[in-house]
């Protein structure tokens, strides 16, 4: 497998993606890099799974001491259950994800993110978010197309793309915005009490870094000689477009019920 790094200015920073150098035997594997914060995310394929209507899709993202040039100290010299900061992170690259493969797809699917140098001014976590949809995308898993992450600050009335650690500490905003081409699907983050009209031009200056980052993603599949990328559609379960095809409007008439919406507005 040959090496492939292709790169590109976000902000004041160079954000590289490389493949087939590391981890040749995941479906796809991304090596994703701004400064000298780099991050290994894998992606594997297993067989289907029957049983059940759940998509069997499993996310691990690990920051190891060694990323930061330490060794864990204290009584218990080893990597211990991951940090909140890294539950959440799984999170974050687990639910834009999963809600774009293809219904009824019941494939076991593992994505490992694992930090292989930190910096400590550029965080892992968006570059991982980042590298789960570039080697989705380059692996055969039946994943349509891709979709991009970033992180967006404000300093000094501007917006930063990919802040680093020392602008976050000036930043009255930490937001993280994940979509594809045509809409944004995932906001994360705070701010200190931003007007509307701020935040809807933070979500606008995130979803122009999100369509870089997607023609990024494209480039690295086109040089590797993939050409477009072919899906097949499972078949859908009959039980369910039975039901959806005779009770859809009753569910949604119940749903939408006046009395029901009416309460809501009183509870709030």
């Amino acid at each position: 497998m040959q090496v492939v790094r292709v790169e590109c200015a976000l902000g004041a920073h160079t954000l590289s993606l490389e493949t087939g150098k590391i981890a040749k035997q995941a479906h796809g594997a991304v090596l994703v890099q701004v400064g000298e914060t780099i991050s290994l995310v894998a992606v594997v394929q297993g067989k289907p799974r029957d049983e059940g209507d759940v998509f069997p899709l499993t996310v691990e993202y690990r920051e190891r001491a060694a990323a930061a040039g330490k060794f864990p100290g204290g009584f218990i010299k080893r990597e211990g259950r991951p940090s909140t900061k890294e539950t959440l992170t799984s999170r974050l690259i687990d639910r834009p994800h999963r809600s774009l493969f293809p219904p009824g797809f019941k494939n076991e699917v593992l994505i490992m993110a694992s930090v292989l140098s930190a910096d400590r001014e550029n965080d892992p976590d968006v570059l991982s978010m980042i590298g789960a949809s570039a080697a989705l995308h380059i692996s055969p898993i039946a994943f349509p197309k891709p979709i991009a992450h970033v992180r967006v600050g404000r300093v000094n009335g501007e917006f930063v793309a990919l802040p680093t650690q020392g602008q976050l500490e000036e930043s009255d905003l930490d937001l993280i915005v994940s979509g594809s081409r045509e809409a944004v699907c995932m906001i994360e983050g705070f701010a200190r009490e931003l007007p509307e009209d701020v935040m809807v031009n933070a979500i606008l200056f995130a979803h122009l870094q999100i369509i870089k980052i997607i023609e990024l993603i494209e480039e690295l599949r086109n040089k590797m000689g993939l050409g477009a990328k072919e899906t097949v559609t499972p078949t859908p379960n009959p039980l369910i477009e039975t039901v959806y095809q005779k009770f859809a409007t009753e569910i949604r008439e119940a749903k939408l019920t006046k009395a029901k919406t009416g309460a809501l507005r009183q509870s709030r």
